[in-house]
Protein backbone atom coordinates (compact mmCIF):
# COMPACT_ATOMS: atom_id res chain seq x y z
CA UNK A 1 0.00 0.00 0.00
CA UNK A 2 2.84 2.31 0.90
CA UNK A 3 4.52 1.58 -2.47
CA UNK A 4 1.27 2.34 -4.33
CA UNK A 5 0.91 5.59 -2.42
CA UNK A 6 4.48 6.59 -3.31
CA UNK A 7 3.87 5.67 -6.95
CA UNK A 8 0.73 7.85 -7.12
CA UNK A 9 2.60 10.77 -5.57
CA UNK A 10 5.39 10.34 -8.12
CA UNK A 11 2.94 10.29 -11.08
CA UNK A 12 1.11 13.34 -9.76
CA UNK A 13 4.41 15.12 -9.31
CA UNK A 14 5.39 14.38 -12.90
CA UNK A 15 2.03 15.59 -14.18
CA UNK A 16 2.34 18.83 -12.22
CA UNK A 17 5.85 19.31 -13.61
CA UNK A 18 4.66 18.79 -17.19
CA UNK A 19 1.69 21.11 -16.69
CA UNK A 20 3.96 23.82 -15.30
CA UNK A 21 6.31 23.67 -18.31
CA UNK A 22 5.73 26.22 -21.11
CA UNK A 23 3.96 24.95 -24.22
CA UNK A 24 6.42 23.91 -26.92
CA UNK A 25 6.81 26.53 -29.64
CA UNK A 26 5.71 25.29 -33.04
CA UNK A 27 8.36 25.49 -35.72
CA UNK A 28 7.89 28.54 -37.93
CA UNK A 29 6.59 27.46 -41.36
CA UNK A 30 8.88 28.19 -44.30
CA UNK A 31 7.79 29.30 -47.75
CA UNK A 32 10.63 28.82 -50.23
CA UNK A 33 10.35 31.07 -53.29
CA UNK A 34 12.37 30.36 -56.45
CA UNK A 35 12.62 33.58 -58.49
CA UNK A 36 14.61 32.51 -61.54
CA UNK A 37 17.19 35.08 -62.74
CA UNK A 38 15.52 37.60 -60.43
CA UNK A 39 13.35 38.73 -63.36
CA UNK A 40 11.26 41.86 -62.61
CA UNK A 41 8.04 40.11 -63.69
CA UNK A 42 8.65 37.32 -61.18
CA UNK A 43 9.59 39.83 -58.49
CA UNK A 44 6.28 41.62 -59.00
CA UNK A 45 4.22 38.44 -58.69
CA UNK A 46 6.17 37.46 -55.57
CA UNK A 47 5.70 40.88 -53.95
CA UNK A 48 1.94 40.74 -54.57
CA UNK A 49 1.77 37.27 -52.99
CA UNK A 50 3.77 38.28 -49.90
CA UNK A 51 1.59 41.36 -49.38
CA UNK A 52 -1.56 39.21 -49.25
CA UNK A 53 0.08 36.74 -46.86
CA UNK A 54 1.12 39.57 -44.54
CA UNK A 55 -2.37 41.07 -44.61
CA UNK A 56 -3.77 37.65 -43.68
CA UNK A 57 -1.56 37.48 -40.59
CA UNK A 58 1.48 35.66 -41.98
CA UNK A 59 4.07 38.37 -41.44
CA UNK A 60 7.76 37.82 -40.77
CA UNK A 61 7.04 36.64 -37.22
CA UNK A 62 4.66 33.90 -38.42
CA UNK A 63 6.13 32.83 -41.76
CA UNK A 64 9.71 32.67 -42.95
CA UNK A 65 10.08 33.48 -46.66
CA UNK A 66 13.22 31.80 -47.98
CA UNK A 67 13.83 33.57 -51.30
CA UNK A 68 16.38 32.36 -53.85
CA UNK A 69 17.27 33.79 -57.28
CA UNK A 70 19.11 31.05 -59.20
CA UNK A 71 20.19 31.23 -62.82
CA UNK A 72 17.90 29.62 -65.39
CA UNK A 73 20.06 26.54 -65.99
CA UNK A 74 18.79 23.24 -64.64
CA UNK A 75 21.63 22.63 -62.18
CA UNK A 76 21.24 26.04 -60.53
CA UNK A 77 17.52 25.44 -60.11
CA UNK A 78 18.08 21.95 -58.70
CA UNK A 79 20.55 23.31 -56.14
CA UNK A 80 18.07 25.95 -55.00
CA UNK A 81 15.29 23.40 -54.66
CA UNK A 82 17.52 21.07 -52.65
CA UNK A 83 18.44 23.95 -50.33
CA UNK A 84 14.75 24.67 -49.87
CA UNK A 85 13.99 21.08 -48.85
CA UNK A 86 17.08 20.93 -46.63
CA UNK A 87 15.81 24.05 -44.85
CA UNK A 88 12.53 22.24 -44.11
CA UNK A 89 10.31 24.23 -46.47
CA UNK A 90 6.57 23.84 -45.78
CA UNK A 91 5.89 24.61 -49.43
CA UNK A 92 7.79 25.80 -52.49
CA UNK A 93 6.60 28.54 -54.85
CA UNK A 94 8.13 28.72 -58.33
CA UNK A 95 7.75 31.48 -60.89
CA UNK A 96 7.70 30.64 -64.60
CA UNK A 97 7.56 27.35 -66.51
CA UNK A 98 11.29 26.62 -66.32
CA UNK A 99 11.59 26.53 -62.52
CA UNK A 100 8.22 24.81 -62.20
CA UNK A 101 9.18 21.97 -64.54
CA UNK A 102 12.45 21.35 -62.67
CA UNK A 103 10.68 21.53 -59.29
CA UNK A 104 8.14 18.89 -60.28
CA UNK A 105 10.94 16.45 -61.05
CA UNK A 106 13.14 17.36 -58.09
CA UNK A 107 10.87 17.87 -55.07
CA UNK A 108 10.26 14.74 -53.02
CA UNK A 109 7.68 15.46 -50.34
CA UNK A 110 7.21 19.23 -50.48
CA UNK A 111 4.03 20.66 -52.04
CA UNK A 112 4.53 22.97 -55.02
CA UNK A 113 2.71 26.15 -55.97
CA UNK A 114 3.47 27.95 -59.23
CA UNK A 115 2.77 31.36 -60.71
CA UNK A 116 3.29 32.99 -64.12
CA UNK A 117 3.25 29.63 -65.91
CA UNK A 118 1.98 29.77 -69.49
CA UNK A 119 -0.79 27.22 -70.03
CA UNK A 120 0.15 24.62 -67.37
CA UNK A 121 -2.27 22.07 -68.85
CA UNK A 122 -0.68 22.15 -72.32
CA UNK A 123 2.76 22.04 -70.71
CA UNK A 124 1.85 18.92 -68.72
CA UNK A 125 2.34 20.66 -65.37
CA UNK A 126 -1.19 19.66 -64.30
CA UNK A 127 -3.91 17.49 -65.83
CA UNK A 128 -6.70 20.07 -65.76
CA UNK A 129 -7.25 23.44 -64.12
CA UNK A 130 -10.10 22.08 -62.01
CA UNK A 131 -8.30 18.90 -60.98
CA UNK A 132 -4.49 19.24 -61.10
CA UNK A 133 -3.98 15.52 -60.44
CA UNK A 134 -0.60 16.14 -58.86
CA UNK A 135 0.93 17.77 -55.79
CA UNK A 136 1.13 21.11 -57.63
CA UNK A 137 -1.24 23.98 -58.37
CA UNK A 138 -1.13 27.73 -58.82
CA UNK A 139 -1.93 30.58 -61.20
CA UNK A 140 -1.48 30.83 -64.97
CA UNK A 141 -0.32 33.58 -67.33
CA UNK A 142 -2.12 32.31 -70.45
CA UNK A 143 -3.39 34.93 -72.86
CA UNK A 144 -5.06 34.70 -76.27
CA UNK A 145 -2.23 34.69 -78.83
CA UNK A 146 -4.69 34.59 -81.72
CA UNK A 147 -6.24 37.89 -80.65
CA UNK A 148 -2.78 39.40 -80.36
CA UNK A 149 -1.79 38.23 -83.86
CA UNK A 150 -5.13 39.31 -85.30
CA UNK A 151 -4.64 42.81 -83.86
CA UNK A 152 -1.09 43.00 -85.22
CA UNK A 153 -2.20 41.97 -88.72
CA UNK A 154 -4.98 44.58 -88.61
CA UNK A 155 -2.36 47.25 -87.92
CA UNK A 156 0.08 45.92 -90.53
CA UNK A 157 -0.44 42.72 -92.59
CA UNK A 158 3.10 41.41 -92.12
CA UNK A 159 4.32 38.41 -94.12
CA UNK A 160 7.57 37.59 -92.29
CA UNK A 161 7.74 37.14 -88.53
CA UNK A 162 10.86 36.33 -86.53
CA UNK A 163 10.64 34.52 -83.19
CA UNK A 164 13.10 34.48 -80.31
CA UNK A 165 12.69 31.51 -77.97
CA UNK A 166 14.75 29.07 -75.92
CA UNK A 167 14.73 25.37 -76.67
CA UNK A 168 13.99 23.39 -73.52
CA UNK A 169 11.88 26.11 -71.86
CA UNK A 170 8.38 24.69 -72.16
CA UNK A 171 6.49 27.98 -71.98
CA UNK A 172 8.70 29.56 -74.62
CA UNK A 173 8.35 26.52 -76.90
CA UNK A 174 4.58 26.52 -76.44
CA UNK A 175 4.30 30.14 -77.54
CA UNK A 176 6.39 29.41 -80.63
CA UNK A 177 4.17 26.42 -81.47
CA UNK A 178 1.03 28.54 -81.09
CA UNK A 179 2.42 31.26 -83.36
CA UNK A 180 3.34 28.72 -86.02
CA UNK A 181 -0.20 27.34 -85.82
CA UNK A 182 -1.53 30.82 -86.65
CA UNK A 183 0.76 31.30 -89.66
CA UNK A 184 -1.52 29.45 -92.09
CA UNK A 185 -4.59 31.33 -90.95
CA UNK A 186 -3.01 34.77 -91.27
CA UNK A 187 -0.59 34.06 -94.14
CA UNK A 188 2.85 34.77 -92.71
CA UNK A 189 6.09 32.77 -92.50
CA UNK A 190 8.01 32.14 -89.28
CA UNK A 191 11.78 32.26 -88.76
CA UNK A 192 12.79 31.12 -85.26
CA UNK A 193 16.07 31.28 -83.37
CA UNK A 194 16.79 29.60 -80.02
CA UNK A 195 18.79 31.73 -77.56
CA UNK A 196 20.62 29.82 -74.84
CA UNK A 197 21.73 32.96 -72.99
CA UNK A 198 21.19 36.75 -72.99
CA UNK A 199 24.12 37.30 -75.36
CA UNK A 200 22.60 35.00 -77.98
CA UNK A 201 19.19 36.59 -77.45
CA UNK A 202 20.59 40.01 -78.32
CA UNK A 203 22.58 38.68 -81.29
CA UNK A 204 19.73 36.67 -82.81
CA UNK A 205 17.28 39.47 -82.09
CA UNK A 206 19.35 41.88 -84.18
CA UNK A 207 19.67 39.35 -86.99
CA UNK A 208 15.95 38.55 -87.10
CA UNK A 209 14.95 42.22 -86.92
CA UNK A 210 17.08 42.92 -89.99
CA UNK A 211 15.31 40.32 -92.15
CA UNK A 212 11.70 40.21 -90.88
CA UNK A 213 8.83 42.69 -90.59
CA UNK A 214 7.88 41.77 -87.02
CA UNK A 215 9.67 40.11 -84.13
CA UNK A 216 7.84 38.03 -81.52
CA UNK A 217 9.56 37.71 -78.15
CA UNK A 218 8.54 34.59 -76.24
CA UNK A 219 8.67 34.34 -72.45
CA UNK A 220 12.18 32.80 -72.59
CA UNK A 221 14.26 33.92 -69.60
CA UNK A 222 17.28 34.74 -71.78
CA UNK A 223 15.05 36.79 -74.09
CA UNK A 224 13.37 38.57 -71.19
CA UNK A 225 16.77 39.59 -69.78
CA UNK A 226 17.56 41.43 -73.04
CA UNK A 227 14.01 42.31 -74.11
CA UNK A 228 14.23 46.08 -73.69
CA UNK A 229 17.45 46.33 -75.72
CA UNK A 230 16.05 44.02 -78.40
CA UNK A 231 12.97 46.22 -78.73
CA UNK A 232 15.10 49.36 -79.23
CA UNK A 233 17.32 47.62 -81.79
CA UNK A 234 14.36 46.24 -83.71
CA UNK A 235 12.71 49.64 -83.85
CA UNK A 236 15.90 51.09 -85.38
CA UNK A 237 15.45 48.49 -88.14
CA UNK A 238 11.80 49.53 -88.58
CA UNK A 239 10.81 46.09 -87.31
CA UNK A 240 7.69 45.72 -85.16
CA UNK A 241 8.07 43.92 -81.82
CA UNK A 242 5.18 42.17 -80.10
CA UNK A 243 4.96 39.82 -77.15
CA UNK A 244 3.07 38.37 -74.20
CA UNK A 245 5.82 39.53 -71.80
CA UNK A 246 4.36 41.95 -69.22
CA UNK A 247 5.78 45.48 -69.37
CA UNK A 248 7.25 45.22 -72.85
CA UNK A 249 4.80 47.63 -74.49
CA UNK A 250 5.80 50.26 -71.94
CA UNK A 251 9.42 49.59 -72.98
CA UNK A 252 8.62 50.33 -76.64
CA UNK A 253 7.10 47.20 -78.19
CA UNK A 254 4.26 48.09 -80.54
CA UNK A 255 1.67 45.68 -79.16
CA UNK A 256 1.35 43.06 -76.45
CA UNK A 257 -1.16 41.01 -74.52
CA UNK A 258 -0.45 40.24 -70.90
CA UNK A 259 -1.96 38.73 -67.78
CA UNK A 260 -1.90 40.86 -64.63
CA UNK A 261 1.12 40.04 -62.50
CA UNK A 262 -0.46 41.44 -59.34
CA UNK A 263 -3.54 39.29 -59.85
CA UNK A 264 -1.43 36.17 -60.31
CA UNK A 265 0.39 36.94 -57.07
CA UNK A 266 -2.89 37.34 -55.22
CA UNK A 267 -4.24 34.09 -56.66
CA UNK A 268 -1.23 32.02 -55.61
CA UNK A 269 -1.34 33.71 -52.19
CA UNK A 270 -4.82 32.27 -51.64
CA UNK A 271 -3.43 28.80 -52.36
CA UNK A 272 -0.48 29.41 -50.04
CA UNK A 273 -2.85 30.38 -47.22
CA UNK A 274 -4.87 27.21 -47.80
CA UNK A 275 -1.72 25.05 -47.68
CA UNK A 276 -0.49 26.78 -44.52
CA UNK A 277 -3.85 26.00 -42.94
CA UNK A 278 -3.60 22.31 -43.77
CA UNK A 279 -5.14 21.93 -47.23
CA UNK A 280 -3.58 19.46 -49.69
CA UNK A 281 -2.32 21.01 -52.92
CA UNK A 282 -3.68 18.28 -55.21
CA UNK A 283 -7.29 19.28 -54.40
CA UNK A 284 -6.74 22.98 -55.15
CA UNK A 285 -7.89 24.05 -58.61
CA UNK A 286 -5.39 26.07 -60.62
CA UNK A 287 -6.49 29.66 -61.11
CA UNK A 288 -6.54 31.71 -64.33
CA UNK A 289 -5.79 35.41 -64.32
CA UNK A 290 -8.91 37.30 -65.43
CA UNK A 291 -7.27 40.70 -65.86
CA UNK A 292 -5.92 40.37 -69.42
CA UNK A 293 -4.82 43.52 -71.26
CA UNK A 294 -4.19 44.20 -74.94
CA UNK A 295 -1.74 47.12 -74.97
CA UNK A 296 -0.49 49.36 -77.79
CA UNK A 297 2.33 51.89 -77.67
CA UNK A 298 1.07 54.92 -79.62
CA UNK A 299 4.48 56.60 -79.75
CA UNK A 300 6.04 53.47 -81.27
CA UNK A 301 3.24 53.32 -83.85
CA UNK A 302 3.97 56.94 -84.89
CA UNK A 303 7.71 56.28 -85.12
CA UNK A 304 7.04 53.27 -87.36
CA UNK A 305 4.59 55.22 -89.50
CA UNK A 306 1.63 53.05 -88.50
CA UNK A 307 -1.94 53.99 -87.66
CA UNK A 308 -4.14 52.02 -85.25
CA UNK A 309 -7.51 50.99 -86.74
CA UNK A 310 -10.49 51.99 -84.57
CA UNK A 311 -11.54 48.32 -84.32
CA UNK A 312 -8.22 47.51 -82.65
CA UNK A 313 -7.96 50.70 -80.59
CA UNK A 314 -11.41 50.08 -79.09
CA UNK A 315 -10.20 46.78 -77.57
CA UNK A 316 -6.79 48.00 -76.41
CA UNK A 317 -5.20 50.11 -73.76
CA UNK A 318 -3.29 52.82 -75.61
CA UNK A 319 -0.05 53.70 -73.88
Amino acid sequence: MKRLYCYILTVLGCLLLVMSMPNPVKAQPILAAIITADLPRYQQVHAAMVKVLQTAGFGEDKLKVFKQTPNADKMSLINSLRRAEAAGATLVVTYGSQATAVAQNELKNTPLLFADVYDPVALGTIKTLAAPGTDASGSTSKTDLRQLVESLIAIKPVKKIGVLYTKGEKGSEQQLAELKAESNTFGFSVSAESARNPGEAKKFGNELAAKTEALFLTESIAVAQQANEIVVSAQANKCITFSQIPGLVEAGALIGMEASLDEQGKLVAVHALQVLQGQKVHILAAREAKKISLKINQQTAVQLGLSIPPTVASKAKIM
